[in-house]
């Protein structure tokens, strides 16, 4: 009896032992299949991609220097164009002085939101109520997607809809008395502002505060006159810091910034018979704007050229900057960008292998332009042409034993 429990104990061992030989072996053969065998797709979109050059130099604009000092507070945004004579900013000697331009500021926005309110007589209910729900819609997309810039008027315009849907269905009959009772406050307010000493622009152009001048002084005509070599030097030296003593901020006086920089003979060379390119100032002006290649003036000696850029868009961005490293784009492209890991080359053609449901098919493309990582394809492919790949496709980026027409 005890030889026979020995036994069966000993099959129960054997069997536990082949029941995980088996467990074992089931998960090798699918960790086989997945590491071996899996597949990593990316859906075929379109892209824009530039030839573009990273280049170190210096921003410069004509200005004209705004005296003024103490606690200023200013009236004009950095970045807007101003006339000779416009009040920029206004000398504070209290504190409470500048809580009451901002009480005055609000009082105009009131008054004025009250007064477009007014007008609703006659106007259809469902068009007003339609209004209003459209206006809340559209604050609580900026709010959601974080455009402080567009806040303000988005809430304006909620509100001005929802005050003449009020005078609308009678549950106000008009804001009469209080944009009354609001103007007599504004013109106390004003009376009290009107006192004090101002900062006036002396001439037009754009003006920037103090706070968003450029840190360092720039010489126009040292930049100007400089040759590839000295302006290598004033690049590598760095430029002076700028003085703001007695100062309340500058005025650009053009309509445009030059961009001086230096560049090596084989960069000179792609800018030969470029006349229109990008350029941006990543982390400060990521938008490229178009700028002429105004100069472009090779020294054979030292194998630097001189480039200068210039561009005749201005805002409050580009009004701060000094030293900087801007991307120029040379040329920009659209098409199709594919992972350059996709590239195949059967029977001597380029191309990628698609999924197609659980169908590998390979694809000839044309390339427009590659870079290190990437290459672009035009978006308008078909099949049976030198450029098969479509919009939307799903390109095969990572696969082993790819092969046209076999199952995945």
């Amino acid at each position: 009896m005890p030889q026979n429990k020995n036994t069966a104990r000993r099959m129960l061992q054997i069997a536990g032992v082949a029941l995980l030989a088996i467990v074992t072996l089931y998960l090798a053969v699918q960790f086989y299949v997945i590491f071996n065998q899996s597949y990593k797709t990316e859906t075929a979109i379109r892209y824009t991609m530039s030839d573009s050059v990273s280049l170190q130099g210096v921003v410069y604009f004509d200005t004209v220097k705004v005296q003024g000092s103490g606690d200023l507070g200013y009236l004009v945004s950095d970045g807007e164009r101003v006339t000779n004579g416009t009040v920029v900013a206004e000398c504070y000697t209290e504190s409470s002085q500048g809580l009451l331009r901002e009480r005055l500021d609000r009082l105009h926005r009131t008054i004025n939101l009250l007064t477009k309110s007014q007008n609703s007589t006659g106007s259809d209910l469902s068009v007003l109520t339609n209004q209003t729900r459209q206006a809340l819609y559209n604050l609580l997309d900026k709010l959601d997607t974080a455009q402080y810039s567009g806040i303000t008027d988005a809430e304006d315009e909620f509100l001005q809809a929802q005050n003449r849907l009020q005078v609308s269905t009678g549950q106000v009959s008009g804001f009469d008395s209080t944009i009354a009772a609001l103007q007599q406050e504004y013109d106390e307010v004003k009376a009290k502002l009107d006192t004090l000493q101002t900062v006036k622009a002396t001439t037009n152009g754009y003006f920037t505060g103090t706070d968003a001048m450029p840190t360092v002084a720039v010489d126009g005509t040292a930049l100007a006159d400089a040759d590839a070599a000295a302006l290598q030097q004033i690049l590598t030296n760095g430029l002076p810091a700028a003085d703001t003593t007695d100062c309340a901020g500058q005025i650009a006086t053009g309509f445009g910034w030059l961009f001086y920089t230096v560049c090596d003979a084989e960069t000179a060379a792609r800018f030969q018979d470029v006349g229109t390119v990008g350029i941006s100032i990543p982390g400060k002006q990521n938008t490229p704007l178009s700028a002429t290649v105004k100069e472009l003036t090779p020294d054979k000696e030292t194998g630097l050229a001189k480039l200068v850029l210039e561009c005749q868009t201005v805002n409050a961005d580009i009004l701060s900057l000094g030293i900087e490293t801007a991307r120029i784009d040379l040329k920009t492209y659209e098409g199709i960008r594919l992972d350059k890991a996709a590239l195949h080359i059967v029977e001597g053609n380029r191309g990628v292998y698609v999924k197609y449901g659980n169908l590998q098919r390979f694809l000839k493309i044309t390339i427009l332009y590659e870079d290190e990582n990437y290459i672009l394809i035009p978006a308008d492919g078909q099949l049976g042409t030198d450029n098969e790949v479509r919009l939307y496709d799903e390109i095969i980026v990572q696969g082993k034993n790819l092969q046209d027409g076999k199952l995945i």
